[in-house]
């Protein structure tokens, strides 16, 4: 890597990178003063360098004129909408008739898209609230029909233990009567 492309730490080193630039803008500078024209050649050249001697003495004056635009502008602006056209007046008369009716139809659009949407959720709400009660319905109905349900599994289980005791009672009198019988 050269001296030139490495990296510089030390003010000594940077001073020695400004003269490298700056040796590098004379060389650049003599090699335009080679292409250019001789100054007796060009004509233009006289009036160019006037031209920048005034826009150089203008230079201390450019603050001041930067804050008196703002200033020109607000005096100035009255003054450029009385001068314009009769037409450009009826142009723009005539364009914001078209935007506020525009404006007015997407206003009435948007009123009854939105009464429209207004109408339908409602619907849905009203339909929301059928389904809740027959869900409600339905499932009262679940619980009644689970509580018969027990209802009659348990009746169901009584007569089966009475049916029950009733056959051991069958059994035991049969029995009593068959050894009764025998013995006789």
């Amino acid at each position: 890597m050269s001296d030139a492309a490495k990296p510089l730490k030390t003010r000594e080193s940077s001073a020695s990178t400004y003269a490298n630039v700056d040796r590098m803008m004379e060389l650049a500078s003599e090699s335009k003063k080679a292409e250019l024209p001789p100054p007796e050649i060009s004509a233009d050249q006289p009036k160019d360098k006037t031209m920048w001697k005034i826009f150089l003495q203008l230079r201390p004056f450019l603050p001041y004129l930067a804050r008196l635009v703002p200033v020109l502008d607000v005096a100035l602006g009255p003054l450029q909408t009385a001068g314009m056209s009769h037409e450009v007046k009826e142009t723009i008369a005539q364009s914001t008739t078209k935007i506020q009716s525009i404006q007015r139809d997407l206003t009435t659009a948007v009123t009854s898209a939105v009464e429209q949407q207004a109408v339908q959720l409602k619907r849905l709400e009203e339909e929301m609230i059928r389904l809740r009660e027959a869900a409600e319905i339905q499932l009262r109905a679940q619980t009644l029909l689970a509580e018969d349900l027990r209802t009659l599994t348990r009746l169901f289980r009584y007569a089966v233990i009475g049916g029950a005791v009733l056959l051991v009672a069958l059994i035991a009198m049969s029995a009593l009567l068959l050894t009764q019988a025998a013995a006789r």
